[in-house]
């Protein structure tokens, strides 16, 4: 029996099925499943960011977003990409992406040259200093992905991930 002042249908304890919030009805965030694998998924993707982030900076000095960055630059042709690209892929501001320029091309890994199509825009280079310490840090990186990553997964569960991470992409802006 609830207990009085709880929400219909809600269970003895007070506390409310999985989806539901106290008071707000039934469903309001999602199916009980369907809210446990995006809570999973959340949660999961955070800590695995996180953890990555913190191997990959303890072993090489080098964080995860700016990994990614140099790797967005060696998968380019010319290891070249406009800064609006990169700030897209990497889903950074404006303010953010030209900061972590700076620090790179302090470092020698980056050249920040005008567009010549576009004299507003501006192209990102990778040096070879720069391909090198993608390279040692790689190896490193690559490491923590098999034991953390590929280890957990079971054959045909990276073509069912890549399927849904791509559905969900699709759908954003």
């Amino acid at each position: 029996m609830p207990e009085p002042g709880a929400p219909p249908g809600a269970p003895a304890g007070g506390a409310p099925p999985a989806g539901e919030v106290p008071g707000a009805g039934p469903s309001l965030l999602a199916e009980a499943g369907v809210l446990d694998a995006w809570r999973s998924y959340l949660e999961t993707s955070q800590r695995l960011i996180g953890h990555l982030d913190t191997e990959l900076r303890s072993a090489t000095g080098l964080g995860l977003s700016d990994y990614n960055l140099l790797l967005l630059l060696v998968e380019a042709p010319a290891r070249t990409l406009r800064m609006s690209v990169l700030a897209e892929r990497l889903v950074f501001s404006a303010p953010r992406l030209n900061y972590r320029i700076g620090v790179l091309e302090k470092k020698g890994w980056v050249v920040k040259s005008a567009c010549p199509q576009d004299g507003r825009a501006h192209l990102i280079t990778l040096t070879d200093a720069g391909w090198d310490e993608f390279r040692a840090a790689g190896r490193v990186h690559r490491a923590h992905i098999g034991e953390v990553f590929e280890d957990a997964l079971a054959p045909g569960d990276a073509a069912v991930l890549l399927r849904i991470t791509r559905a969900i992409a699709d759908r954003l802006p």
